[in-house]
């Protein structure tokens, strides 16, 4: 179990490294009547020294593979059935109304 006093109110993930959501070091606890620039100050440099701790080390690359379209012949089906249901449908609710 992690010893408070000596972890500084750190959590830690499963990769060992400062888990910087979870940590009670970084909560503010408005309870106290703080100011927001003393909270800052006192959580700043700790912020980004843990932010540059995890940056990775190599570029990041983003791989997109782009989405093939649908083929023409099934969109073409589904407008065909679409326009013939509209029309059925339109011709069916004139013969109730013109009764």
């Amino acid at each position: 179990m992690a010893d408070p006093e000596a972890d500084h109110g750190f959590a830690y993930n499963s990769q060992g490294q400062i888990d910087i959501l979870q940590s009670p070091f970084f909560d503010p606890d408005w309870e106290f009547k703080d100011f927001v620039e003393d909270y800052i100050d006192r959580i700043l440099i700790h912020l980004a020294e843990t932010i540059d701790e995890q940056r990775p080390s190599g570029q990041w690359q983003l791989v997109r593979r782009p989405h093939a379209p649908p083929s023409l012949a099934t969109l073409l089906w589904i407008k065909i059935v679409s326009v013939v249901t509209i029309f059925v449908a339109s011709f069916g609710l004139m013969k109730i109304f013109l009764r």
